[in-house]
């Protein structure tokens, strides 16, 4: 049984990738599939990327944007450099093609977005190429053991269609399988935040890897307002594009505000910024 370490870019996910070695190290990229988002982008950097991702995902669009923080490229490129192993690059389809097939704004209701473009294309890869279930670590520090009630392990996808003479109409039939096994190593072997960013301060220093200041997406719902002000500021391509998709679909991404109007809002400096967005879906972590 092969072992997985899912990357997300953070600290805690690159410091697993670090002192855990697995037989495949897997990092998803969120995409959004609009210049506009992606405009300051090194231009570089994104070709890097699309040379990555082509080697798996070339049904998939050319790689434009990210709601990520645009710092994760460079990254998961030094972590690369840093841990002397490959990492292979994955992603699903862009957020305008989710957005129109679900007729939805993710949010605290709907949360569809990171199993649709983070776990899928990490399920869809290991399907392919690899024997399943897995060993699958994640990111899960000992002090956010709770975390682990939350892994699933089971996969439900579409095996083919068949077709209903009287109806005349096809129709998916569906699997559940058991996909991945969870190894939480961090843990086990009780890590906690503060030796993570202990770890990494002298590779900071040293320029041999910087990490985003906020890590995930940057609109995602899980984020303070605050948070997600602040985000206009280092981001603002990205946070406009996400205000634009509201305004499209009727909806927002926080319950009670939308993006626009927490662009008008005030910086509270006594706020603790970049404690990045603690998905509940099992992939993004700090």
């Amino acid at each position: 049984m092969k072992t997985v370490n899912s990357l997300s870019g953070g600290q805690t996910s690159s410091y697993l990738a670090f002192h855990y070695p697995a037989d495949l190290e897997i990092f998803s990229l969120v995409c959004i599939d609009s210049h506009n988002a992606g405009r300051k982008l090194d231009k570089k950097l994104v070709q890097m990327a699309n040379d990555r991702l082509q080697k798996y995902c070339k049904h998939q669009n050319e790689f434009v944007a990210t709601s990520e923080d645009p710092m994760i490229l460079k990254t998961m490129f030094d972590l690369e450099q840093l841990i002397g192993r490959e990492i292979i690059w994955l992603r699903g389809m862009g957020w305008e093609q989710m957005l129109a097939i679900k007729q939805a704004i993710p949010n605290i209701a709907k949360r569809f977005c990171t199993t649709i473009m983070k776990m899928e294309p990490i399920f869809n890869f290991l399907l392919m190429y690899h024997s399943l279930p897995v060993k699958m670590r994640v990111g899960y520090r000992y002090d956010e053991m709770e975390r682990m009630e939350k892994f699933t392990d089971i996969w439900r996808y579409a095996t083919h269609c068949q077709f209903r003479p009287k109806s005349i109409t096809w129709i998916h039939r569906w699997k559940e399988i058991i996909w991945r096994i969870g190894e939480f190593v961090l843990i086990e072997n009780k890590i906690f935040h503060k030796q993570i960013k202990d770890f990494w301060e002298p590779f900071i220093k040293k320029d041999l890897i910087q990490f985003a200041p906020d890590s995930n997406c940057q609109n995602c719902f899980w984020k303070d307002s605050q948070q997600l002000r602040k985000n206009f500021d280092a981001n603002p391509e990205i946070m406009y594009w996400s205000a634009i998709q509201e305004d499209l679909y009727g909806h927002t991404f926080k319950e009670d505000s939308s993006m626009l109007s927490i662009s008008k809002l005030g910086i509270q400096l006594d706020f603790n910024f970049g404690t990045g967005s603690g998905c509940q879906a099992g992939f993004c972590t700090d």
